[in-house]
């Protein structure tokens, strides 16, 4: 679809036409495209002719509260249910916040959003079975959670409850963006041996599949094709809101073939007695992993320690993309270090082409040959 200058479509199915006047950027949101190129062309032309005066803008106080409200009615329809389970939680702790208590949406500033930030880093870890009392969460931790932010003040803007989004300015950690940890062979026979047998299973079939913690424990029977040997994670559950296919193989079949299938074919995979999602994991995670005595490894690493032993066995880049689902490539190339080798047999093609270029040169034509006496 061609692009006009000035119009953009936003994922609710309203328009936003924008415009400058005198070094100032102004945008506004109309209901269809329709009115929104109307509208934008009816400013234009008073600007062009000098009969444009810029109206003072419509003052907006939402509650902080009844924007979160909102975010969370949105998240019941567009985000997946673990996303939707963290969302929930996040909104009561941003409400519980001395930072944003009593607050409209635009008396937010980035000092309250700084404020929060440091109050997070001192929120204590629920204590785990084994673990010590007193930890803190992690940088990683709050840059998701001010990610979360971001999030809803971007959709409040779209929905016209404010004009700025003050996480926007607000500088995140960034500490494990490029983060990679993956299992040894001596971990995983350590780890498995601390699982339950449960865990084994989700454990295992994770590390032959590249699936999400998530989108394992939202697997279902319908979603599964025995025949052909690949499961369908629906666009609601998955991250890119697509469907995406998973290739099984023989291991991760044999654990899915270990289950009584039962007859109704929208029940969980792996979920708990009551057909309901298993939220037991994360706890006998924890148990397994300080068991196991592993250090700094979490669920998600399960989903390194797949794409890193593809790579590192000779598999090719684009295909690990599809496997693992991501959008942009770039985010698949932070595995390419793991297969040096594979480079080194790119550029080792230019020395046999230097060989055969100097083979070439330093053969005798039949014209150069010396004359027979």
């Amino acid at each position: 679809m061609r692009r006009e200058r000035g119009l953009k479509p936003l994922p609710d199915g309203r328009w936003q036409f924008s415009w400058m006047f005198e070094g100032k950027y102004h945008r506004r949101i109309a209901r269809t495209k329709t009115e929104a190129r109307a509208c934008l062309e009816k400013i234009r032309t008073q600007i062009r002719e000098g009969r444009y005066l810029e109206r003072p803008k419509k003052e907006v106080k939402t509650r902080f509260e009844d924007a979160l409200e909102k975010f969370l009615a949105w998240g019941d329809v567009n985000v997946t249910p673990a996303t939707r389970s963290s969302d929930g939680y996040m909104v009561e702790r941003w409400k519980k916040s001395p930072a944003f208590a009593g607050k409209t949406l635009d008396k937010i500033t980035p000092v309250d959003i700084e404020a929060f930030k440091a109050e997070r880093l001192k929120d204590l870890i629920k204590k785990g079975p084994g673990e010590e009392e007193g930890r803190t969460v992690t940088k990683r931790t709050v840059d998701m959670d001010l990610g979360r932010l971001k999030r809803a003040f971007n959709l409040c803007i779209q929905w016209g409850l404010c004009e700025n989004n003050p996480v926007a300015k607000v500088k995140f950690f960034h500490e494990d963006a490029k983060r990679m940890r993956y299992l040894t062979e001596e971990e995983e026979k350590a780890l498995m041996k601390a699982a339950s047998p449960d865990l084994q299973k989700i454990i295992t079939f994770a590390l032959h599949t590249g699936m999400r913690r998530g989108e394992i424990t939202g697997l279902r029977w319908q979603d599964i094709d025995f025949r052909n040997g690949v499961a369908v994670i629906p666009a609601p559950h998955s991250k890119n809101r697509k469907d995406r296919p998973v290739p099984l193989n023989k291991v991760a079949l044999k654990i899915l073939r270990s289950f009584a299938r039962p007859i109704d074919s929208s029940a969980l995979v792996f979920g708990n007695s009551k057909g309901k999602i298993e939220t037991n994991i994360a706890r006998l995670w924890r148990r397994a992993i300080v068991a196991s005595g592993i250090e700094d490894f979490r669920f998600h690493d399960l989903r390194h320690t797949f794409a890193s032993r593809l790579v590192m066995a000779g598999e090719d880049l684009a295909v690990l993309r599809e496997l693992l689902g991501h959008s942009t490539f770039q985010m698949t190339l932070r595995y390419a270090h793991l297969a040096p080798s594979r480079l080194k047999e790119a550029v080792a093609v230019l020395e046999s082409n230097l060989r055969l270029t100097c083979n070439r040169e330093n053969t005798p034509s039949a014209d150069s040959a010396p004359a027979k006496r």
